[in-house]
């Protein structure tokens, strides 16, 4: 794969795994803004992942409510969520030692963690380096950082590598 072959990313030709464990490999930080996460994601790239030294996560709403035209009820956003692919998620060994992963990411603030929990959040991106980067890697598309959204879904993804263009402020 050569540095232009891999610029549009649509799981078939080119897998968007392949894509971030290539960066992970380059840069020390990456920032993802998602719509939705799931453990898979994490299982898939947890090696990539661990050479990280600083992971940013902005996780969105998915707007059920409005899809489904209910206004009553309760809303547990992301408790419930988290719960429920907690309860369905296979209990093996490689979960088990994934959560404990997060666990420790978190406890030494190498994972942030946040979640807009008003607002939908649509946006998926991935950005490689800091603001102060020379040279920061940016990937939107439409791929949620999700198990299947890292290699199964059909997906369009864009990798832009012109730094110039990829400037953007941590919050």
């Amino acid at each position: 794969m050569t540095e232009n072959d891999d610029r549009l990313i649509d799981n078939s030709r080119i897998k968007l795994k392949t894509v971030l464990e290539k960066y992970c490999k380059q840069y020390n930080d990456l920032s993802i803004a998602t719509g939705y996460w799931d453990l898979k994601s994490i299982t898939e790239l947890e090696a990539s992942l661990d050479s990280l030294k600083k992971i940013r996560l902005l996780i969105g709403k998915e707007p059920l409510i409005p899809r489904y035209g209910v206004n009553d009820i309760e809303d547990d956003f992301p408790e419930d969520d988290i719960s429920n692919d907690l309860i369905e998620l296979d209990q093996s060994s490689e979960h088990k030692l994934v959560i404990s992963k997060i666990k420790q990411w978190i406890d030494e603030e190498k994972l942030e963690v946040k979640i807009l929990k008003n607002r939908f959040l649509h946006a998926k991106s991935y950005i490689f380096g800091t603001p102060e980067s020379p040279k920061a890697i940016g990937i939107i598309g439409s791929s949620n950082f999700t198990g299947n959204g890292l290699s199964n879904n059909s997906e369009l993804n864009y990798v832009e590598n012109t730094s110039q263009i990829v400037q953007f402020e941590a919050r």
